[in-house]
């Protein structure tokens, strides 16, 4: 009777062990996975788009189970490990102005609502300089690029700098700045497709040809346009001229850019989108805008891509451009105010900073970690949190199912309401 009651026990344990512990799943490395590393099979994107991929060899990572009987979102842990440099504060500005025909009258006064912008950049301690480029294609040598960079007028820089990089320190910027926005003009033909978010994707994927980014800078981004990309926004049921509504590509959509600049340019780069624009639902400018005799619409598109980073959103319709414009003019030298985040993190971020230092209060706006007080230099900070496995992987960290524990904890359970009593009654 005895050895019959232990070869049932021993039936149970076996069944429910494999039962429980068949059920824990660890994060395994993807061998299909690519982490990017360039216009992967692109044509016709701008001068020497290239091709090329760098493959990355996966990324462990987290299933997070989904609702509705769906196969569930995977997630990857990103680790962040910094020090705070002692360095000059440094930005890089790509201006992206729209020259179509419904822009005539409006950057006929461009120059002047940017000139506080161009004054606030003279007198800042900010070591900045910009480049510029167009909603349409540019022609060059016979063949159109998008996102190739406009040469600043008047304009004679120091040796080895292009005419296209204009750079802090130069005497005479906003005589420049004037002569180049009045060259530019608008109503040209052919220029009735905008495309800023496209023509900053290329400008950024060429950045190997333009000179227009330093790696330790921070980088912003200004499109002004009285409408969205590709003048609807992708959306048919906004066309009011005979084909105005163009479907988006790859390279018009917001996300699209963020990945961009985080696999080119870096994981951590500081940056923002700033749009000057028919703002979403402000109706009385885009009535202002009618009234001039060519039809506006809301840049939704450039909205949504200015809240994903941060930047600044401001009207087309007001008279002074550089309030809204968070182009980093305000970063405080030798401080880590805010780190780039690789995506919209998912759940909770965890931060540590080394030595330790008071309170240091967190909050997330679109991809960038605000940090309150700022981080002083010398300290080395910590951020960990997960991202969706369908944005570019840039760190490999091993990680564990949320549900395994979960299932680990079940078997703990099923072992003290089950095989607990059993074996007590042998003892």
């Amino acid at each position: 009777m005895q050895k019959r009651s232990w070869r049932v026990l021993f039936l149970i344990l076996v069944a429910t062990f494999n039962w429980s512990c068949g059920q824990v799943k660890f994060g395994t490395k993807d061998s299909s996975a690519t982490n990017p590393g360039g216009d992967v099979g692109t044509t016709g994107g701008g001068v020497g788009g290239g091709t090329g991929s760098d493959p990355g060899g996966g990324t462990p990572t987290t299933t997070v189970p989904g609702g509705g009987g769906g196969g569930g979102t995977t997630y990857r842990d990103v680790n962040y490990t910094g020090q705070v440099e002692l360095k000059s504060s440094k930005v890089d500005i790509l201006l992206v102005i729209d020259d179509s025909n419904s822009m005539l009258n409006d950057n006929k006064k461009l120059a002047a609502r940017l000139s506080g912008f161009v004054s606030s950049l003279q007198s800042s301690a900010v070591d900045w300089q910009m480049c510029l480029t167009l909603t349409r294609p540019i022609n060059i040598n016979n063949t159109a690029y998008w996102g190739a960079s406009v040469n600043w007028k008047n304009y004679s820089p120091a040796s080895g700098t292009p005419s296209w990089v204009l750079k802090a320190g130069t005497s005479n910027v906003s005589t420049i700045f004037d002569t180049t926005i009045d060259w530019i003009g608008a109503g040209w033909a052919g220029t009735d497709d905008e495309r800023g978010i496209k023509a900053a994707y290329w400008h950024v994927a060429n950045s190997a040809y333009n000179s227009c980014y330093r790696n330790d800078a921070a980088f912003s981004v200004i499109v002004i346009s009285d409408e969205d990309e590709r003048s609807v926004g992708g959306n048919s049921a906004l066309q009011y001229y005979p084909n105005e509504y163009k479907a988006f590509e790859s390279d018009d959509l917001p996300q699209s850019f963020v990945d961009k600049v985080k696999s080119t340019l870096s994981a951590q780069k500081r940056f923002t989108f700033n749009s000057i624009i028919v703002k979403d639902n402000d109706s009385a400018c885009m009535t202002a805008q009618d009234s001039q005799g060519a039809k506006s619409h809301y840049g939704k598109s450039y909205q949504a891509l200015s809240g994903l980073t941060g930047g600044g959103i401001g009207s087309i319709c007001d008279n002074d451009y550089s309030s809204n414009l968070n182009y980093f003019k305000d970063i405080i030298q030798n401080s880590l105010s805010s780190l780039a985040l690789e995506c919209v993190p998912y759940g909770n971020v965890t931060v540590s900073v080394t030595p330790p230092m008071g309170n240091v209060a967190t909050s997330v706006q679109g991809m960038n970690l605000i940090f309150n007080p700022e981080i002083p230099a010398g300290r080395t900070v910590n951020v960990s949190y997960k991202c969706p496995n369908n944005v570019a992987a840039n760190s490999v960290v091993t990680n564990r199912t949320p549900s395994s524990e979960n299932e680990v904890s079940v078997f703990s359970k099923l072992y003290s309401w089950i095989i607990e009593p059993i074996l007590s009654l042998f003892k």
